[in-house]
């Protein structure tokens, strides 16, 4: 039995979104990241978080990354510390989000046997906004790096 594959193709010239709906899940990679991560958050927020802390290098010299602060807003988020999140890093609401989203896709997948993957193509001009958007939230972490390396809760 052949299963039947739909794509559809939607945008403009700034970005171009893939869409496939097919009878087999053609990322199973994305259910066991997200299945993971949300439960490593719950977990950390039961927790209380990690005992020890795991600094950044760039630390030292009093430098956060985009990247900081998205563990401890992530278990804050799932404790219901909804503004300790935002104040740790607004980025951890994307990654529990998208988190949530394959677990909902592999839901969907498994109960009804369509799995939906999307791919988005983008051109060079949103690249540039894209860099332009992480440099801007660098230097919005930054302005709260005594904050997120000082810190415990």
């Amino acid at each position: 039995m052949v299963d039947s594959v739909r794509t559809y193709d939607r945008g403009n010239r700034f970005v171009r979104w893939h869409i496939r709906v097919s009878g087999w899940d053609t990322a199973p990679w994305l259910t066991w990241v997200s299945a993971l991560g949300l439960v490593a958050a719950v977990v950390l927020a039961a927790m209380g978080g990690l005992p020890f802390d795991i600094p950044m290098p760039t630390y030292r010299f009093g430098v956060v990354t985009p990247t900081c602060g998205l563990t401890r807003g992530s278990t804050a988020i799932a404790r219901g510390d909804f503004a300790l999140a935002w104040r740790y890093n607004p980025a951890s609401y994307l990654v529990i989000g998208v988190g949530a989203i394959g677990v909902v896709r592999s839901v969907v997948g498994a109960t009804t046997r369509r799995w939906i993957t999307v791919n988005c193509t983008r051109s060079r001009i949103v690249w540039v906004i894209i860099g332009a958007s992480i440099m801007a939230f660098w230097l919005y972490q930054q302005s709260n790096a005594e904050f997120i390396m000082t810190s415990r809760r």
